[in-house]
């Protein structure tokens, strides 16, 4: 073997060696890629859940009289918009990562599919349909 043979073979091993490393790398991005895509939108699922809950408390509160009533009502209204802008910022953010596949979208269409599940099981057992957040709420004063 001469040496341009001998220097054919490593240039050969050298660039098999790199393309292995490429594969490696963009094999490992796009998992990180998807987990970072899922913590976010596990983030935007917990704004989404809290603006539901203050947007629950804030609907309970009476019309406010006093000065000591305004300031609670706009701290509620404060808190759920806080958290609205988290989901929103979090929304984003995730899109940026990968504009063609969403995290956030495949996790609603998955609870949508529980949600539909479990409502079939309810209706072949014969449970009635209850809203959860219409029971036990006391009325307003």
């Amino acid at each position: 073997m001469d040496i341009s043979e001998a220097m054919g073979l490593i240039v050969g091993l050298i660039g098999t060696g790199i393309a292995i490393y490429q594969w490696a790398v963009i094999n490992e991005s796009k998992k990180r890629k998807n987990e970072l895509q899922y913590i976010l939108a596990g983030i935007n699922a917990s704004a989404i859940q809290k603006q539901t809950a203050w947007q629950n408390q804030i609907s309970l509160l009476q019309q406010p009289k006093t000065p000591e009533e305004w300031r609670i009502a706009q701290l509620c209204v404060r808190a759920r918009d806080d958290v609205t802008e988290i989901g929103n910022l979090t929304s984003a953010l995730e899109g940026t990562i990968d504009t063609e596949n969403s995290a956030i979208v495949s996790m609603m269409d998955k609870h949508k599919k529980i949600v539909e599940k479990a409502k079939e099981l309810h209706e072949s057992a014969g449970i009635p349909q209850k809203l959860e957040s219409q029971e036990n709420v006391p009325e307003k004063p």
